[in-house]
């Protein structure tokens, strides 16, 4: 009877799965089915958890990734190479984006597309082999750059072992079109090592190969068992869970946006000049003047940090990815010089204005395989203190140039404000186009 009931439960969630409901916002035609929506939510699982694995099924932390030796056999365009690879790591598996879920509920069959920008391998290496007439050998660490990613899965819907709906089979096959390969010492070091490398480097993928075999079947078996913990309705629909993969990745990102400020040389960053007329009454009297702002420079934007806890959700309406956080930046210092002219007067002044902390918030949708990312929202969120000091006034300035430097440090604040906010967010454009 136990049976004859999942039967009927498949019979009827595959029902359910065939009425087709359009997203918000787009045509009627658009297909989209109950069962995709829980696809997504089992891949969404799936990278919450790679960090910690599934002790309960024998599956190890998946991101990182720690294999401890993969035997070497390769064969390719008449070069050999054989020998084994240990201590190898793995880093990046959990960044994949969800490009495709779809279902044919009729069929009970579901097509899944995940990319993966990156995947960084290490380890080391201690082969032997021969390319024509040429030996290779060599012992020593490698690292490997897997480009642009992409898993594909077959599954097939059923009935499973158990007598309940599930996963039947699951199919994975991962593409990589670039890969970054070098073996340090090999062929010990100097000019015949950077010749045999750039013979291996076309072998990348075969390498590439090799690790798969390993851990494709911990990929394939945490895979399963998520899609089949919410077919199940184990899945905790509705409920919301930090996901540390998701700061993981926007942690390297900011890792990488620090160093690339530092090497483009953008602390300081120069800010615009400026120029205004302005009006200022004192003692009744009213007394037109002109000030002339800049060139600036703003120091301390190497110190962009994640500031709070990172949000990626998959909204599945045109493979749609909506990102959001909060970013911080710390010790920061702008230094503005003014040029005053009043008639029969002029001055120069120079401002530094210290900023402990900033906090910006940021949100964007992002349309997989877009050509531009952009932030809708973007904006200071908290400040810290402003601390003003002044030079050039000197101990003589008359009332009068008290009362502009008071004005001039009022409209000093929302220049600073405005000019890093510009600043930060153009930033955060740039990285998340450059990682997307």
């Amino acid at each position: 009877m136990a049976g004859r009931h999942a039967i009927l439960g498949s019979f009827v969630l595959v029902a359910i799965a065939a009425t087709t409901i359009p997203p918000h916002g787009t045509a009627a035609t658009t297909q989209r089915n109950i069962l995709d929506d829980q696809i997504v939510m089992a891949l969404e699982s799936l990278r919450d958890h790679m960090s910690e694995g599934w002790p309960e099924l024998g599956v190890p932390p998946l991101d990182p990734l720690t294999l401890g030796h993969v035997n070497i056999d390769i064969h390719n365009n008449g070069t050999t190479v054989k020998g084994a690879l240990a201590e190898v790591t793995m880093n990046g598996l959990s960044t994949f984006n969800i490009d495709l879920v779809h279902s044919s509920p009729l069929q009970v069959k579901v097509e899944i597309g995940l990319g993966i920008p990156i995947l960084d391998i290490a380890g080391n290496y201690n082969f032997t082999g021969q390319s024509g007439v040429f030996p290779i050998f060599g012992v020593g660490p490698f690292w490997l750059d897997a480009l642009n990613v992409t898993i594909s899965a077959m599954v097939d819907l059923g009935q499973t072992e158990e007598g309940v709906f599930g996963v039947t089979v699951l199919e994975l096959d991962i593409t990589c079109p670039t890969t970054d390969i070098h073996f340090e010492n090999i062929m010990g070091g100097g000019e015949m090592a950077d010749f045999v490398n750039d013979l291996l480097s076309a072998m990348g993928p075969d390498f590439l190969q090799a690790i798969e075999d390993e851990y494709m079947p911990w990929l394939e078996e945490a895979l399963i068992h998520e899609i089949n913990q919410i077919l199940q309705g184990g899945g905790g629909e509705g409920k919301k869970q930090k996901d540390e993969s998701v700061n993981d990745y926007f942690d390297l990102v900011f890792a990488n946006l620090r160093q690339s400020i530092i090497e483009n040389g953008q602390d300081p960053l120069p800010l615009p000049a400026d120029s205004d007329n302005f009006t200022v009454t004192l003692f009744n009297r009213t007394t037109e003047g002109e000030v002339e702002a800049g060139p600036g420079k703003l120091l301390g934007m190497s110190s962009v940090h994640r500031a709070g806890d990172m949000e990626l959700h998959y909204v599945g309406q045109e493979n749609e990815v909506v990102w959001k956080g909060e970013v911080g930046l710390i010790d920061l210092e702008v230094d503005y010089r003014f040029a005053l002219t009043l008639p029969l007067l002029g001055k120069d002044l120079s401002f530094t204005a210290k900023i402990s902390f900033m906090h910006l918030s940021f949100e964007t949708d992002v349309f997989l395989h877009q050509s531009e990312i952009v932030l809708p929202y973007c904006n200071i969120t908290e400040l810290g203190p402003v601390h003003f000091k002044e030079k050039g006034a000197g101990p003589l300035d008359s009332s009068l140039y008290n009362a502009l430097i008071n004005l001039l440090l009022g409209e000093l604040e929302g220049l600073v404000t405005t000019a890093v906010e510009d600043a930060v967010c153009a930033l955060l454009e740039d990285a998340f186009a450059s990682s997307g």
